[in-house]
C-alpha cells in the first residue's frame, strides 16, 4: 500500500508508508480506528469492515485507516481481544468505546500485547535479512562479473 503526495514519487511515499506502518501499535491502530469511526458517524464495526478498511476497496479510507485496520487483522487476538471487552463472546462486532479503550492502554502488558510486540520484532528483522541478502547477492554477482575474462 502506498500513499501519494504531490511531487514525491512512488519509492519515497511507499517508504514514508512503510515508516507509519513500522510504528503502528494496538495502542496506535486503535486510536486511529477509533477516530475514523468517530469522523465518519460509525458507533460500531464488524470484522468485515475492518477488513474492507484495510483492502480499501472503494477508495475513500485514508491510508493510515487501512494500515491499522490490516494490523488489527493482522494480530487477531488484539481485536477479539477489543472487541470481547464488553461482552463474553466473539462476535466480530466492536464499538467505537472498545477502539477507545484500547487506544488509552487498555491491552498494554497484557500477553496480547507483548505477543503482537514480537511478531512485529521478527517481521521487521526478516524483512532487513531479506535486504541484506539481496544487496549482498547484488555486490557478489557485479564482483563475479568483474572477475571474468574478456572473450575474443
Amino acid at each position: 500500500m502506498s500513499i501519494s503526495m504531490p511531487g514525491i514519487g512512488a519509492a519515497a511515499s511507499s517508504s514514508v508508508n512503510s515508516a507509519f506502518d513500522n510504528h503502528l501499535t494496538i495502542a496506535k491502530s486503535s486510536k486511529v480506528i477509533a477516530d475514523f469511526m468517530a469522523s465518519t458517524g460509525r458507533s460500531a464495526i464488524s470484522k468485515q469492515d475492518l477488513q474492507n478498511f484495510a483492502g480499501n476497496s472503494s477508495g475513500n479510507v485514508p491510508s493510515d485507516v487501512s494500515a491499522a485496520a490490516s494490523y488489527l487483522l493482522k494480530h487477531e487476538d488484539a481485536f477479539t481481544a477489543i472487541e470481547t471487552h464488553d461482552v463474553p463472546q466473539k462476535d466480530d462486532y466492536s464499538g467505537v468505546w472498545n477502539f477507545e479503550w484500547a487506544a488509552d492502554g487498555g491491552l498494554d502488558g497484557t500477553a496480547i500485547d507483548a505477543i503482537a510486540k514480537m511478531e512485529d520484532a521478527f517481521d521487521r528483522a526478516i524483512e532487513k535479512s531479506s535486504e541484506i541478502t539481496e544487496k549482498t547477492t547484488i555486490a557478489k554477482t557485479e564482483l563475479d562479473a568483474s572477475k571474468q575474462r574478456p572473450q575474443n
